[in-house]
């Protein structure tokens, strides 16, 4: 058979394969609604694998102990041969791991994981999905996108982010506070870091942070959370753990876990530190609860094409959004940003990563500082370099509303 023929074939196979499997959120063609019901049944099925053991917790959610090789990461197409990497290869940060106090406020470390119950050795806990949440999933998708700085009629998010300039990074780090905004039935909240690479129309895309997200959790908790795709959300990608690909590691830590301390304003502010970063040897981007050095797990490299090697783009900042037309709710704690880390948020400590896995801070002097919506909605303030303050620090937030 003609090579050039044999290759068109395979990658329309691949095609048609991705489309069935690497998306969960939305479809390019219609279903009927009992056909809907089918698929989503069906892929409920494959995303809940039977578990060795599970427990609930007192919000409700059902954690499953998985056979950490059989998790869903391994459902996907172009994982198939991967093998997995139970530990990263590059070092653990050896940076400040100490409680910051300025004046007479306290910024303390919070954790994520489960409080009580343990998984049995060999397995790793997952949050068990709900069919109501790959519904809302659907339309996340089509309405949420990748929060692109492009402005557009109509958004139904908004955010801010500081960026250092386009370059060749392998990952970023940050230490942000943990707030828990006010958000309605069909709006959320996040605090995250972004790590990019590619066009707008086939971006690769890995976020992660903290979220408040009712339509993918059924609550307004504040919950960790990642996010994915490899062709701006097109046929590929999801959040947490709502398709195959991204591989857990850690038995505790999971997305959708709750921090064990959220920041009381003008009082403390409870603040995790955690990077996205490459392994050097491997090229996967693994996910690291720094203050402990545990490991949460990995987006294999296998998934993307753009950030095989390297990212262009690391941003740090947060993202507020909703279901109603220029109706924003709080992004962070509601407030505008300012310098008394108890009474905004804030993300200080900030890094890049070089290509053997080291953290470098950026110049501050070419920050950019991108926003899509007014200021009277959010706002944020750069402060470049303070010891005093933990490093490089951004704050930001504002109660949202009606936002153009």
């Amino acid at each position: 058979m003609n090579t050039t023929l044999l290759l068109t074939i395979l990658l329309v196979v691949f095609c048609l394969i991705q489309g069935n499997y690497g998306k969960v959120e939305g479809r390019r063609y219609t279903l009927s609604l009992e056909e809907e019901d089918v698929e989503l049944e069906n892929r409920l099925k494959v995303l809940n694998k039977p578990p060795i053991k599970s427990f609930q917790q007192k919000s409700g959610d059902i954690l499953d102990c998985i056979d950490i090789y059989k998790q869903p990461a391994f459902d996907h197409p172009l994982l198939q041969n991967h093998k997995i990497q139970i530990k990263p290869y590059f070092k653990q940060d050896q940076e400040l791991r100490k409680c910051l106090s300025t004046n007479h406020t306290l910024e303390s470390r919070t954790n994520f994981g489960l409080p009580n119950e343990r998984c049995p050795p060999g397995t790793v806990a997952i949050r068990r999905t709900k069919k109501q949440e790959l519904i809302n999933a659907k339309y996340l998708a089509e309405s949420h996108g990748t929060y692109s700085a492009v402005n557009i009629l109509y958004k139904s998010y908004h955010f801010v982010s500081v960026q250092p300039s386009v370059g060749i990074y392998y990952g970023g780090k940050g230490r942000v506070s943990v707030e828990n905004p006010t958000v309605g039935p069909d709006q959320f909240s996040s605090a995250q870091i972004w790590v990019q690479n590619g066009p707008d129309e086939e971006l690769n895309s890995i976020e992660s942070g903290w979220t408040v997200h009712p339509m993918l959790f059924g609550d307004n908790d504040t919950r960790l959370f990642g996010r994915w795709t490899a062709d701006g959300f097109k046929n590929t990608g999801c959040y947490n753990m709502l398709c195959p690909g991204f591989v857990q590691v850690h038995p505790q830590h999971y997305f959708g876990s709750k921090p064990e301390n959220i920041s009381i304003y003008g009082v403390v502010s409870y603040a995790f530190l955690y990077s996205v970063r490459r392994d050097p040897q491997s090229g996967n981007w693994w996910l690291i609860l720094d203050d402990l050095n545990e490991n949460i797990g990995y987006w294999p490299k296998e998934l993307f094409s753009h950030l095989r090697n390297n990212a262009s783009v690391i941003r740090y900042g947060g993202v507020a959004g909703g279901g109603l037309k220029n109706q924003t709710p709080q992004m962070g704690n509601g407030h505008f940003a300012n310098l008394d880390s108890t009474k905004c948020c804030n993300m200080r400590d900030m890094h890049v990563y070089n290509n053997k896995g080291q953290p470098l801070k950026f110049l501050a002097s070419r920050v950019k500082l991108k926003q899509d919506t007014t200021t009277k909605c959010y706002n944020q303030i750069f402060w470049g370099f303070d010891p005093d303050h933990g490093g490089l620090m951004v704050s930001f937030g504002g109660p949202g509303g009606n936002c153009p």
